[in-house]
């Protein structure tokens, strides 16, 4: 292993394409997360934080809320480093029990609206929750193994603000509202103690949770800050002229302003919150970041196309982050929205959670006219999660289709062999490296993992993401491929282990291979399983019966969509499945390239 090289070092993506506006580094408070909501809160006071299909809150009643459920958990006997878990689809409760649990002092994770009652259990369980806040429709997925787990205390909402019913123990959301808001005071460790415990996954076993610092979400959110203010100040100050000659700032929220010190003070920007808050990419760019900046967040609990573009048109709202499967689904199955409704109010869409088609990228910007142009980004949780973007609609700086854009501010990244761990030329493939303040402490009760994903050199901490890339001459990256089995499917991460722990509890499965393959239709993957019937069962077990069986005992996006039944699977010297010769097995018969 050499030393860092002196172009990493220096960064020289900022003397490139680096747009002037945009700082190299940019301040990070070093205070916990739910602290810096509060100062939003405080700042934008009788500003609307939220809008839930028309129920509203403003920043002002958004910090009692918090502080009333810290302090509920406070009473309940949570303290500083204890567990609580969230399992709720986006939705206002979901902001509340998100920040007062930190307020309370507790280490939030967050779980997948999706999951089925085994997976609730294993994170529950792995993560050590003392108290679950959930909604009525999920209950019942908690409760079914409530009795295996070691949580104590549950909350249950109503997601339309009424009445919490459910069978079983529990405490209703509405609670709060006769809560005093008398938040315990915590002493903060910025740098060490643990915000987000959040799920990701690997080819060797269950998902394994990341620790996500106050530090790392907190730098993350203002990483991405400075973006938002280049974007609003570019926008918001041009003049549109009127027939008679008059210039006037036109604000999105279909104000005029007469004067621009008028403007400043009431500018705003607004986004749609659809990308789930389970994980961390949800979170900090939607959550947190449009928190921060004061902006109006209007929350969708599931993917509503025309709902969206209509929200869009209405309020002119500004920023809409997404995920593959939303643009794909956009412009394959609903382009006539397109034309139905304006979106030119958007001023940043950018793509996330896995690398989108090409051919989707100009589609979009053609069914926009050029108007709203897709842009693309790069993280992975063990980073809190943003590493890479564009960041900038294409006015402000150069897009590269298929590229993942240059580092953040206060980030480093480089390209690194796999093998020996050197630092590689801009044109040489290998696997991307990230240091930086948004990178995680470590995974939860896993030092082992924890010591492989890492590495040191020159006193900079170095993530290993396993994901095979590239960079250019203007330190714009490229993803290529990934080292891990991790399939995407939809924008979601499946893993494969899992899969094939559940299809082996059939007992009609001797052996199985789980493996992620092209989906041309969709784009990103689908999940195929190899399965090998035990002899007395071959010929009495269909295909249908193991994806049912899967479908029973998992979230609806990790079963497979394919399973073929073979005589053996392809094993190394060592009994190891071979998934890579089933993958190539695959592209051989669809004409692509390994």
């Amino acid at each position: 292993m050499t030393s860092v090289p002196e172009f990493i070092k220096n960064r020289f993506w900022l003397n490139r394409e680096w747009p002037k506006d945009l700082p190299a580094d940019t301040y990070i408070p070093e205070k916990p997360l739910h602290e810096v909501i509060d100062e939003a809160c405080q700042n934008y006071g009788e500003r609307v934080a939220v809008d839930f299909y028309g129920f509203r809150i403003t920043y002002k009643q958004l910090k009692n809320f918090i502080d009333r459920f810290a302090t509920l958990l406070a009473n309940l006997g949570i303290k500083k480093g204890d567990v609580v878990a969230i399992y709720s689809p986006n939705c206002p409760q979901f902001v509340v029990a998100y920040y007062g649990a930190m307020k309370a002092g507790a280490t939030v994770t967050a779980l997948s609206p999706l999951y089925a009652p085994r997976e609730v259990e294993y994170q529950l369980n792995d993560s050590g929750a003392k108290v679950l806040f959930t909604v009525e429709q999920l209950y019942p997925n908690f409760n079914a193994v409530r009795k295996n787990t070691k949580v104590e205390k549950v909350i249950v909402a109503n997601i339309t603000g009424g009445e919490a019913k459910v069978d079983g123990e529990f405490i209703d959301f509405r609670v709060l509202f006769s809560t005093e808001p008398k938040p315990p005071k915590i002493d903060w460790d910025f740098r060490e103690d643990v915000a987000v415990l959040q799920y990701t996954g690997g080819t060797t076993g269950l998902p394994k949770a990341a620790m996500l610092t106050h530090q790392n979400v907190v730098a993350n959110c203002f990483e991405l800050k400075p973006y938002t203010d280049i974007i609003t100040n570019w926008a918001f100050s041009r003049r549109v002229v009127r027939e008679e000659g008059e210039y006037l700032i036109l604000d999105f929220d279909g104000k005029e302003y007469k004067t621009m010190k008028d403007y400043y003070i009431n500018k705003r920007g607004s986004r749609i919150a659809l990308l789930p808050w389970y994980h961390i990419y949800g979170q900090t760019v939607d959550l947190n970041a449009g928190l921060v900046n004061g902006e109006l967040l209007f929350i969708f609990a599931r993917f509503e196309p025309e709902k969206i573009f209509e929200t869009i048109e209405k309020y002119r709202v500004t920023t809409f982050m997404g995920a593959p499967a939303i643009f794909i689904a956009y412009v394959n199955n609903y382009p006539e929205l397109f034309k139905k409704y304006d979106i030119s109010s958007l001023l940043y869409v950018n793509n996330g959670a896995g690398p989108i088609p090409a051919e989707i990228v100009y589609k979009w910007d053609e069914l926009t006219s050029q108007k709203v142009l897709l842009c693309e980004g790069y993280g992975l949780s063990e980073a809190s999660p943003v590493t890479h973007t564009h960041g900038l609609p294409p006015q402000l700086r150069k897009r590269k289709v298929g590229s993942i854009g240059p580092p953040i501010p206060n980030t480093y990244a480089a390209v690194i062999d796999p093998e020996t761990l050197e630092f590689l030329p801009p044109g040489k493939e290998g696997e991307l490296v990230i240091s930086g303040p948004q990178v995680m402490k470590g995974y939860w009760n896993r030092p082992r993992e924890t010591e492989e994903v890492f590495f040191y050199v020159d006193g900079m901490k170095w993530l290993r993401t396993g994901d095979i890339a590239k960079m250019d001459e203007d330190g714009y990256f490229y993803i290529v491929d990934r080292l891990k089995d991790i399939i995407k499917y939809k924008g979601h991460s499946v893993y494969p282990r899992e899969v094939e722990e559940v299809i082996y509890e059939h007992p009609a499965v001797q052996e199985v291979c789980v493996v992620g393959l092209p989906d041309i239709a969709a784009g990103g993957e689908t999940i195929k399983a190899y399965v090998v019937l035990r002899p007395e069962y071959r010929g009495k077990v269909r295909e249908k019966d193991i994806i049912d069986w899967c479908k029973e005992r998992m979230a609806s996006y990790k079963y497979p969509r394919v399973v073929e039944f073979r005589e053996s699977l392809p094993k190394s010297a060592a009994g190891k499945y071979l998934r890579r010769l089933l993958r190539e097995e695959e592209l051989k018969k669809l004409g692509l390239k390994k």
